[in-house]
């Protein structure tokens, strides 16, 4: 119980685990128990080579197994192997289509959305997006310092965003719009980018929703 506490205290890198625990639950039931609730990599201490306790020693997956008595290098070894192995199952993990399908879903509670951009996985904080773009092959989002590109269409990206906040105001651009600083009909001036982006006649309707609540005036031209 103690080592499980650790961990969770801790939130360590890698566990050595004996697995003759004193206590009781042996280090193959604390090995199993970290393993439901945290990612990390975990290498069994043990004096026991018998094939019962590996087989039992296996279910909790563990990325090494050490028989004592061992040497520094031993361990040394054991870990950094450990430590690449869990880094690469981790990425093979995160690049899976059943995690990004998992992961490439909004999560408006957190503030916050995940996406598979060109880059990797992206975590995007909802309220960091200035605005949405389409290009002719990606779809870009455009961040204060940063853009995030993906090849998700146009029109499946903007339902990962809340449709309050997010408006649409050209076949090519989706704006935040709390990051309006000026509006202007046919344009649209974002704030701290000062980027000018230009409105859609189909969409002179919405914008005039914002330019009110700025204070602005909608030319009529």
């Amino acid at each position: 119980m103690k080592a499980i506490q650790a961990v969770e205290k801790e939130l360590p890198d890698l566990v050595l685990m004996d697995i003759n625990l004193k206590g009781e639950m042996t280090g193959i039931e604390a090995a199993k128990t970290i393993n439901q609730k945290h990612d990390v990599p975990i290498i069994y201490l043990t004096a026991n080579a018998d094939i019962d306790t590996v087989n039992k020693a296996k279910v909790a997956l563990p990325y090494g197994y050490i028989i004592k008595p061992f040497t520094d290098k031993d361990l040394q070894t054991n870990i950094e192997i450990a430590i690449f192995k869990f880094g690469n199952d981790l990425k093979l993990k995160m690049e899976s289509e059943q995690f990004n399908t998992f992961f490439d879903l909004k999560d408006h509670a957190k503030n916050q959305i995940i996406v598979h951009g060109t880059q990797g996985l992206e975590k995007i904080n909802i309220d960091e997006v200035y605005f949405i773009e389409k290009s002719e092959d990606n779809s870009i989002i455009h961040l204060a310092y940063d853009e995030v590109v993906t090849s998700k269409s146009f029109d499946e990206l903007l339902e990962l965003f809340p449709k309050k906040k997010f408006i649409q105001v050209s076949k090519h651009f989706v704006i935040n719009t709390s990051k309006v600083f000026a509006v202007k009909y046919p344009e649209v001036i974002i704030a701290d980018k000062m980027s000018v982006i230009s409105v859609d006649k189909e969409y002179k309707e919405i914008i005039g929703t914002i330019s009110s609540e700025l204070g602005e005036i909608v030319d009529d031209e």
